[in-house]
C-alpha cells in the first residue's frame, strides 16, 4: 500500500479545480481539503469570512468583535465541525484558524482612487477634449461636477469608503484540523457539521486524498457526509 504524506496530499488538493474555485470568492461556498493516512487525518477548511462571521471588514466595534470571537470559537470545535466515525475513536490533536484579507491593501482594488486615478479616463474632461461638438457645454459636456473626477467628487480619492469598513476587499478564513484515530479500520465516513454551525454555507467542495486515491464531493445541507 502506498504511503501518503499528508502535507503533500494537502498541497495537491490546493491546486484542484474545487480548491481553485474558491478563488472566485463566492459567498455561500467553501472548500474542504481532507487527507487520510492510516489513523492520521488532516483537514483544511477554506471559506469566505462572510460565511462564518457574517462580515469581512476588520472587527472594530465591541459588537463585531464579540460576533467574530463567538464564530471562531464555534469553528475551533473540531468535533462539532467534522464528525468522524464514532467507533474509530478519533481525537482532535490541534486546530489552527487563520483570518486573511486579500491584497487590496484596504482599498478594495481602488488603490486610493477607485481605479480612476483622479480622472476616470476622462483626462479631466470626460474625453470631450473641451469641445466634443458641444459648444454649449463650455468644454465640460455638462460635467461641471466632474472636476476631473467624472462625478466622483464624493470619492475624495477613496470611493467614499471613509475608512473602508464594509469595503476592505475580500477576506477568507482557513481552519486546519488534525485528528488521530486509535481504531483507523473503523473509520468509514465523515459527517460535516459546518452547515448546522454556519447556515450561510450552502455548498462545500470536498477534495479527499487517501492511500486509495483521490475523490471529490460536493456537499450541501441536505447531503452533508461522505465515505472514505
Amino acid at each position: 500500500m502506498r504511503s501518503l504524506s499528508i502535507s503533500s496530499a494537502i498541497a495537491a488538493c490546493l491546486v484542484s479545480p474545487y480548491s481553485l474555485a474558491l478563488d472566485a470568492h463566492v459567498h455561500g461556498a467553501a472548500v474542504l481539503e481532507v487527507a487520510k493516512e492510516g489513523g492520521e487525518i488532516e483537514a483544511v477548511l477554506r471559506s469566505p469570512m462572510a460565511n462564518i462571521v457574517g462580515f469581512e471588514y476588520e472587527a472594530r466595534s465591541a459588537e463585531d468583535k464579540a460576533t467574530q470571537a463567538n464564530a471562531l470559537e464555534i469553528l475551533k470545535n473540531a468535533n462539532n465541525i467534522l464528525k468522524l466515525s464514532a467507533s474509530a475513536h478519533c481525537l482532535s490533536d490541534n486546530v489552527e484558524v487563520v483570518l486573511g484579507h486579500d491584497d487590496h491593501d484596504g482599498h478594495d482594488d481602488h488603490d486610493g482612487h477607485d481605479d480612476h486615478d483622479g480622472q476616470d479616463d476622462h483626462d479631466g474632461h470626460d474625453d470631450h477634449d473641451g469641445h466634443d461638438d458641444h459648444d454649449d457645454h463650455d468644454g465640460h459636456d455638462d460635467h461641471d461636477d466632474h472636476d476631473g473626477h467624472d462625478d466622483h467628487d464624493d470619492h475624495d480619492g477613496h470611493d467614499d469608503h471613509d475608512g473602508h469598513e464594509d469595503h476592505e476587499g475580500h477576506a477568507d478564513i482557513t481552519a486546519t484540523y488534525r485528528f488521530t484515530c486509535s481504531n483507523p479500520d473503523a473509520l468509514t465516513d465523515m459527517n460535516v457539521g459546518l452547515f448546522d454551525a454556519f447556515n450561510r454555507v450552502e455548498k462545500l467542495h470536498v477534495n479527499l486524498i487517501t492511500d486509495k486515491g483521490a475523490q471529490q464531493f460536493e456537499l450541501t445541507p441536505s447531503s452533508n457526509h461522505f465515505k472514505f
